[in-house]
């Protein structure tokens, strides 16, 4: 946990507020540019930082060369050095996220933080470095720095999901991906290396790992997964697809989590986490969708007070009963409902997560999310997004049990979690998107009442 922040006098902090309210509206009152090469409808924006198979629509890239407020990335083309380098098989990108978030309500502490992070990712194309066909190599490094609302506002879930990487709480870098694939055959990817769970987590709306859309964990991912699915790991494994049709993925990975170190020495130390996922493309009255199901098997010995890369697990310190393995079961859905005709960046689209889990080592038994998104609702907003996104976790009863006994201390008691979010993410130039975000819910911990958060996120593409 970290140590309770530093109190500011009123003027500096009414002053730093002042100066971040000066930096929205001038941001606000900046031109709407929509370049003429925008992204298909229906289409999220691929992860730099993962090679995906069967995408249904793949993005056309945005320019790299061009007026500053037109090209996609801030620094743009470096002299043509990044088509050189892209044509030779190299694609480097880095990002600037900063998040500004507070508790207004409820929570264990009402306060606001400040804190950000740096991605960066190189993908290699084999190919077009005149190796071989196939071969592709993915990194992703992170820095984090400065606080976040994780550990003051008193949710099971992560309110801000991406600044809990690479070590929640903790300033840092990592690499947490660095993954080589081959395919073959044009239906087979064969898989190893440091894996980002996240990266390769693909559901539209949900929002690039807290990065672009949805803030809070149990709506950026499947949150049934958090006791066996770390975010950063090694593994291999392979996907057998058929282009624009079904996919299916398996994977066997280490349990542990390893953001910030190699860790070669202690691979498969612990046991060993199995998971394989079906993926079906799937069309509603023409308009795209997927309907994914899925689970993991983990053979590591858990207790089911063990931290979590997805959630904050409360009762840190006591001691419960250790079990040999865990499973969870899942399913993920996204479906477009409409698309403009006179303009396909105006659209409207649903999404959901579900999952049942062994519900001891896991403390969650069973969970639901349902949200709803749109794009380009707004005349001459046609690039911005927004969304609206509810969560229940139900947490199991032996997990109740275990944080309302006799051994447990006062005020750890334990109901399940619900809440909802709500964001508006305003993209001023391809580069710059600015989000405010609401989150309202009931924390697991009883004797907390309902959480409310409100915040700001600037992502900036260099």
């Amino acid at each position: 946990m970290k140590q309770p922040p530093t109190r500011v006098g009123l003027s500096a902090l009414l002053a730093a507020r002042a100066r971040l309210a000066v930096i929205a509206v001038m941001l606000i009152m900046s031109p709407v540019v929509t370049p003429a090469d925008s992204p298909d409808y229906g289409q999220e924006t691929i992860s730099t930082a993962s090679t995906t198979v069967n995408e249904t629509t793949p993005t056309p890239a945005s320019p790299l060369s061009g007026a500053i407020l037109e090209r996609s990335k801030l620094t743009g083309d470096w002299w043509d050095v990044r088509d050189t380098l892209s044509s030779r098989g190299f694609a480097l990108d880095v990002s600037l996220t900063q998040f500004y978030q507070g508790v207004v309500a409820g929570g264990n502490e009402r306060d606001f933080e400040y804190g950000g992070k740096l991605d960066y990712y190189l993908n290699f194309d084999g190919a077009k470095a005149g190796l071989w066909p196939g071969l592709s190599l993915t990194m992703h490094v992170e820095t984090r720095y400065g606080e976040d609302v994780n550990d003051i506002e008193g949710m099971l879930a992560f309110a801000n999901f991406n600044m809990a990487f690479p070590k929640a709480g903790k300033t840092g870098t990592g690499v947490t991906a660095l993954k080589l694939t081959q395919s073959l055959f044009d239906h087979v990817l064969l898989i190893a290396g440091k894996i980002n769970t996240l990266d390769d987590f693909r559901l539209n709306f949900t929002g690039r790992n807290g990065l672009e859309r949805f803030m809070n964990s149990a709506i950026v991912a499947n949150i049934i997964n958090g006791r066996t699915v770390p975010y950063s790991t090694y593994g291999a494994g392979f996907a057998l697809f058929e282009k624009e049709g079904p996919e299916f993925t398996f994977l066997a990975r280490d349990p542990d989590n390893h953001p910030t170190a190699a860790d070669l020495n202690e691979l498969f130390a612990h046991g060993v986490l199995l998971t394989g996922s079906f993926r079906l493309p799937v069309t509603f009255n023409g308009l795209a969708g997927t309907q994914v199901i899925g689970g993991g098997w983990s053979s590591r010995h858990y207790t089911s007070l063990d931290p979590s890369s997805w959630e904050n697990i409360p009762g840190q310190g006591l001691v419960a009963p250790e079990e040999s393995g865990s499973w969870a079961l899942y399913y993920n859905f996204d479906q477009y409902l409409w698309v403009s005709s006179s303009n396909t960046n105006t659209w409207l689209g649903i999404f959901g997560m579900s999952g049942l889990s062994d519900g001891n080592p896991n403390s969650v038994r069973w969970n639901v999310t349902f949200g709803v998104s749109a794009g380009g609702l707004i005349p001459g907003r046609e690039r911005d997004t927004c969304g609206l996104g509810y969560f229940h976790i139900g947490l199991s009863d032996n997990f109740k049990d275990l944080l309302s006994g006799p051994s447990a201390p006062p005020g750890l008691a334990q109901r399940d979690e619900q809440g909802v979010e709500l964001y508006y993410n305003a993209t001023f130039t391809p580069w710059c998107h600015l989000t405010a975000d609401l989150q309202i819910a009931q924390p697991s911990t009883k004797r907390l009442d309902t959480t409310v958060l409100l915040g700001s996120r600037l992502k900036i593409d260099f």
